[in-house]
């Protein structure tokens, strides 16, 4: 009777655990992911590459992880009132060497931009972090242009 009393608890606080609902939104994150390629505009990474070497040789701390990273290419240009960010392994094993991180901010304090997305792909060469790709794609406001993910002008 006690075993199953405590297999009930475990299972009550495993269907309840935050992680769970985390996954799911981390989900519905990535399905932007390929919108995000299609649709949006490619920038140029070699300044971010000589930003980050810079970063290095001077031990600042966010030049050393692939999130911080993205974070920091998203940028503050436009405050936004929610920011969602989630990476994965493209490595294939334990150790990461290969990354992809996607940046979603929403209800930007624009005029005409509603939500901004970023895709950042990274590989680790030696001990630092280069940037090997980066897309960017939004939503216009109501009324200001496009409603679905693109790299078109918002009026």
């Amino acid at each position: 009777m006690k075993m199953r009393f405590w297999c009930f608890i475990v299972l009550i606080i495993s269907a309840c655990s935050p992680e769970t609902k985390n996954e799911t939104a981390e989900n519905t994150l990535w399905l932007y992911e390929a919108e995000v390629l299609k649709s949006g505009k490619s920038i140029p990474i070699d300044e971010y590459n000589k930003s980050i070497e810079k970063a290095l040789s001077m031990r600042l701390p966010w030049a050393y992880s692939p999130l911080t990273i993205a974070l920091r290419i998203a940028g503050q240009q436009m405050v936004s009132s929610e920011l969602n960010v989630v990476s994965k392994s493209l490595s294939g094993n334990e150790l990461v060497t290969h990354a992809v991180v996607l940046v979603e901010k929403k209800n930007l304090q624009d005029k005409r931009l509603q939500d901004q997305y970023f895709r950042v792909e990274l590989k680790l060469g030696g001990s630092i972090w280069q940037v090997t790709q980066i897309n960017t794609a939004w939503k216009c406001r109501e009324g200001r242009g496009q409603q679905a993910l693109s790299a078109e002008e918002c009026k």
